[in-house]
């Protein structure tokens, strides 16, 4: 039964009579000690000294409020090592392999040598401001990390360490990447970089122009996946790194799907895979100790196994070759994922669906579709103009 201890005073019984009496402890120390059985039934203590015995009753009450309420945080908890508590909390992290790997080292690198020795209590908001303010990182993986970091503190809150997560304070300006606009390739850029990459890299480029492939999912296309007669592909899979490793997986947020096979994308398909015929390559599945599975990859490297994006991404004949010898405005995103802008701006410019444009890409959400590549529809005030000017006529 939860309740405040004299410390300095006992009561005894001499010949029937009650007495109080003064203990061994009498005059040292705090003199009040409140003793409660917290919620998971361990015996907890805290101390006051002398004169504090309202202070005492106070925090009793309190404790048997937040027992009742479920409210109640374990004083001892806060005091968790803050790099320790991250530590752990990257251990149960649910997601693939890749992201798990990603977000630890991102945290392992910025956020845990960083926070290691101080308690998770003592991480305020002002001790986020200031770390933010010393990251020398891009504002966008800035922003990034923080959704990591908020997501540990939180799951602090659930365990009942902390009573609020310090990230989400009203005074702290959050980091967020800068809202930028595509600016897609034109022809003349895609055909540039496709002239100078190797002749077995060529193909690529129509590729994910014509159908709006990551490069992961352009690397993990099989012979199997494509339908000619039916004029589709069938995306189902990428070829992933875990660290330098290659394993086949999923598409990004699992989105498996079919895609209009464009007529030149077919013939530079089927003109590549003439020249290089596809290889059947075997890789882990989703995971480095996933089973082993086997498919005919259209585009391999001269050894003949899956292409590895980092050597794809600087290898001579390969992509940066390509890039570097091609004019480029100065606005405009050099990276594999220039592929797929153009794909999408095409798509708008000549009257395509946001909504079908969503499914092609692999968007779970249309409305994030539209805030990437919305500004690229073109004519939407003349059109507007003229569809209110035709109705107030009629």
């Amino acid at each position: 039964m939860a309740h405040v201890e004299d410390r300095w005073w006992k009561v005894v019984y001499e010949a029937g009579k009650r007495k109080r009496v003064k203990t061994a402890r009498h005059g040292i120390g705090n003199r009040y000690r409140v003793r409660y059985i917290d919620p998971q039934g361990a015996e907890r203590s805290k101390s006051f000294p002398d004169g504090k015995k309202e202070d005492a009753k106070d925090f009793l009450n309190s404790i048997e409020i937040e027992v009742k309420a479920g409210t109640y945080i374990d004083p001892e908890g806060g005091k968790t090592d803050t790099g320790a508590f991250a530590k752990e909390w990257l251990k149960g992290l649910g997601g693939d392999s890749a992201t798990k790997e990603q977000v630890n080292r991102r945290m392992g690198k910025h956020f845990i040598p960083y926070f290691t020795g101080r308690p998770l209590e003592a991480c305020l908001t002002s001790t986020i401001r200031s770390w933010l303010a010393n990251l020398d990182l891009e504002e966008s993986t800035k922003a990034v990390l923080f959704i990591y970091v908020n997501s540990m503190f939180e799951a602090a809150v659930d365990d009942r360490l902390i009573r609020s997560n310090p990230c989400q304070a009203k005074s702290l300006k959050k980091p967020r990447a800068a809202n930028r606009l595509v600016v897609p390739w034109n022809r003349e850029q895609l055909s540039s970089v496709q002239s100078k990459l190797a002749g077995h890299y060529q193909a690529m480029v129509p590729t994910g122009a014509g159908c709006g492939f990551r490069i992961g999912e352009i690397f993990g296309l099989a012979v199997e996946d494509i339908r000619f007669e039916a004029e589709e592909i069938d995306l189902r899979r990428q070829v992933k790194l875990l660290g330098s490793k290659r394993i086949f997986a999923p598409p990004k947020r699992d989105s498996v799907r079919t895609v209009p096979l464009p007529r030149f994308v077919a013939a530079a398909l089927k003109e590549h895979m003439e020249r290089f015929p596809p290889q059947e390559v075997m890789l882990p599945w989703g995971e480095l100790d996933g089973e082993e599975v086997t498919f005919r990859l259209v585009f391999t490297n001269l050894r003949k196994a899956a292409i590895h994006r980092s050597t794809f991404m600087t290898n001579p004949g390969a992509w940066k070759k390509g890039i570097v010898n091609t004019a480029f405005g100065p606005d405009q995103d050099t990276g594999t994922h220039a592929l797929r802008h153009f794909y999408a701006s095409m798509f708008l410019e000549n009257g395509g669906n946001i909504r079908a444009l969503a499914d092609f890409l692999g968007h779970k959400d249309p409305g994030f579709t539209l805030r990437v590549y919305g500004h690229l529809m073109p004519n939407s005030r003349g059109r507007g103009r003229q569809l209110l000017d035709d109705a107030w006529g009629a």
